[in-house]
């Protein structure tokens, strides 16, 4: 084959192929002296296009009545293109945005953060999940964040921190501080309470809050602070005292949620009648007596009354059940209640045994009953000593 020949057969190829070729020598001085417009002839194993040099095997998108191509150089085999194919995404109905398959992002629902992603699949398919975040008190937390909240109960302040563990877990403990007691020279840490004497002789019931600044609260809403004896009682206890008129009151403490107690007066009366010796009635005269205020710092406790008050945990008050009167103490989880004691429901008639003693029996519980010294009358319990003050028998 002559020379001509050969290279006719070298044109032909190269325009059947829409591809300028080159010698190799040629092709590899041109990539030395990086040259990518290239003539035709030269333009043995790479590409050439709309002036612009590739190599074997190298991609450029061709844009193509609206939509794009990508090409590949195949060397002398020509430039063969195809369809891009489309990026797939994901459509997310409630945020109403596209993601391209592999995007994360925030998705609020349900009042909870969900953490998701573009999975694709040829479907947009998308997947959620809250299994990596902790949802509490409105607020979404990632795994290791941290947060303060108060104490359901206690009234005190827990630091807590996101575990996560595939279930959207938490943990929380007290917050690691102290309250100062200035004027006891004392400390105390979060949810520690203790007895502070106020003005003297009354006592009022503290708590450590914290809440970051040691913060403090007291109430005496746990207590009876009687000004007539100068004494202070906790609920359930019982004292004695005597009113203006000398009359003898026994006193219970009942709380009620401030603080309240109340007192009953016994008043003997004495009729005659037919046979001997006197018959003594006892008359009970209830009276509710409310304490000195006591200024506190307002807090809800976590049991709370029929009546909407509000005790903390440790707190007592007496509360009717029908005919009977049970004691509650606030636990925290719940209220526990126990019947604080019968009353009967007749006072019964003392039985004479002379002219100036007398047996007394079934009259009412936790009373103590005193009779007038001035009479001259003496006492005598159930098991028949004497006593100048007769602890009454419990009803039966």
């Amino acid at each position: 084959m002559s020379g001509s020949t050969v290279a006719r057969v070298l044109v032909a190829l190269c325009i059947g192929s829409a591809v300028n070729c080159m010698p190799k020598d040629a092709h590899r001085n041109r990539r030395q002296a990086q040259q990518h417009h290239v003539s035709s002839v030269d333009a043995l194993y790479g590409c050439i296009e709309n002036g612009n040099f590739y190599g074997v095997n190298d991609q450029w998108e061709r844009p193509f009545l609206g939509s794009t191509l990508i090409c590949t150089c195949h060397g002398v085999a020509g430039i063969k293109c195809k369809s891009k194919p489309e990026e797939e995404r994901c459509y997310d109905k409630i945020n109403q945005q596209y993601y391209a398959v592999g995007d994360t992002y925030e998705r609020p629902k349900d009042g909870m953060i969900w953490d998701c992603t573009c999975i694709g699949s040829g479907r947009g398919k998308i997947s959620c999940t809250i299994a990596n975040r902790c949802h509490e008190g409105g607020a979404s937390y990632k795994i290791g964040d941290t947060w303060r909240r108060p104490h359901e109960t206690g009234g005190y302040m827990l630091e807590c921190v996101c575990l996560g563990n595939g279930k959207g877990e938490w943990t929380c403990k007290p917050v690691a501080e102290r309250c100062y007691d200035n004027s006891a020279g004392t400390s105390y840490v979060v949810g520690e309470t203790w007895e502070k004497p106020y003005q003297g002789w009354m006592v009022v019931d503290c708590t450590c809050l914290g809440e970051g600044s040691g913060r403090i609260t007291c109430t005496s809403r746990n207590r009876c602070n009687d000004q007539d004896t100068l004494s202070s009682y906790r609920i359930g206890d019982t004292w004695t005292k005597t009113d203006a008129r000398g009359h003898l009151l026994q006193c219970l403490c009942t709380g009620n949620g401030r603080g309240e107690w109340k007192c009953e007066r016994h008043a003997s009366l004495h009729t005659t009648g037919l046979g001997t010796g006197s018959r003594v009635i006892t008359n009970i005269q209830p009276a509710v007596y409310q304490p000195a205020t006591v200024p506190e710092i307002a807090q809800e406790g976590p049991c709370r009354t029929d009546t909407g008050l509000s005790y903390f945990i440790g707190q007592r008050w007496i509360k009717n059940q029908g005919a009977k009167q049970m004691i509650c103490t606030c636990l925290g989880n719940g209220v526990s209640c126990d019947q604080w004691g019968e009353r009967c429901s007749v006072y019964s008639v003392l039985m004479c045994t002379g002219p100036q003693t007398f047996i007394v029996r079934n009259v009412l519980q936790m009373s103590i009953f005193r009779e007038n010294e001035k009479q001259g009358v003496s006492c005598l319990a159930d098991d028949g000593l004497p006593h100048r003050l007769c602890q009454l028998a419990s009803c039966g």
